[in-house]
């Protein structure tokens, strides 16, 4: 009987020693808090400050190699994004017709590829960031002599929007809407379409930017050989930004000047296959 006891005892003791062991090696459960199931991601909190202030910018419709792919790529789009780098850019595009009044009308915080034909109250514009050679380019088949503005008096005109207040007095006073030389002119809205026209019209003559004209000719199988480039108009157009906020307005150009300094303004162009008789970063060098 006393056996019996003693054996019981000492059962009793491994028991205690062996629970014992199993409650200090099982971990506590931890208590979750409210609203957390085991399964939910905890996404930690941003730092604060690192949220950027959103801007809506207007820009052209796609008009290779300024603007491609629905406004995420291209030399504007890059420009803007550098120039920029504190704030988060929404692209919004639209007709370059429409670019002008953008802002006015609170459609955008900025527009790009404007021109300043006027001082309007409320709205800042940029320092120039972009400019395109524009010139007049006839197919060698046609055989067409043009070596002034007043040669292209006779023919089919194919240019952008607004173009006859853009290329200088001449070539307004011959193409303003009250002119008679005005029912050979013709603005198209999409420069891809104006580019398509001119392939398809044997003696027009488009009226473009150089580089524009090459890359939708190219992307769609047309030979640069087939037509000649007449140098007949200013050889810059110089293009600007406009703003609702003048402190966004004065980022934008200390962030060109930065461009310029750093180099990164000329590896953009050359990226983009544009070639220049001089830059924006040309002016900003002069004293």
């Amino acid at each position: 009987m006393n056996g019996c006891r003693l054996y019981t005892a000492a059962s009793l003791m491994l028991l205690t020693t062996f629970l014992t062991a199993c409650q200090k090696s099982t971990p506590a459960p931890q208590q979750e808090e409210p609203g957390i199931t085991a399964e939910t991601e905890i996404i930690p909190e941003p730092d604060a400050g690192s949220e950027k202030q959103q801007l809506n910018v207007a820009i052209s419709t796609d008009i290779a190699p300024y603007v491609m792919k629905n406004a995420t790529t291209g030399i504007e789009v890059d420009i803007a994004t550098r120039a920029l780098p504190d704030y988060k850019l929404n692209f919004i595009q639209m007709p370059y017709a429409k670019l002008q009044a953008a802002v006015a009308e609170d459609q955008a915080d900025l527009a790009l590829g404007v021109q300043q034909f006027k001082d309007v109250e409320g709205i800042f514009y940029s320092d120039n960031f972009i400019d395109f050679t524009n010139a007049a380019i006839t197919k060698k088949s046609a055989k067409l002599k043009i070596e002034k503005i007043a040669d292209l008096a006779d023919h089919k005109v194919l240019t952008w929007q607004d173009a006859y207040r853009e290329l200088g007095p001449e070539f307004e006073k011959m193409f303003s809407p009250d002119s008679p030389q005005r029912k050979n002119y013709v603005e198209v809205a999409d420069q891809g379409q104006q580019v398509k026209q001119f392939w398809e019209d044997k003696a027009a003559v488009i009226v473009i930017d150089k580089a524009i004209f090459n890359a939708i000719s190219q992307a769609t199988g047309h030979k640069l050989d087939e037509v000649e480039y007449h140098a007949i108009f200013p050889e810059t157009t110089y293009f600007k930004a406009n703003f609702e906020e003048p402190s966004v307005r004065d980022a934008f150009n200390a962030g060109l000047q930065k461009l310029c300094q750093s180099g990164e303004y000329a590896k953009l162009l050359k990226k983009y296959n544009i070639d220049l008789p001089g830059t924006i970063c040309d002016q900003k060098s002069k004293p």
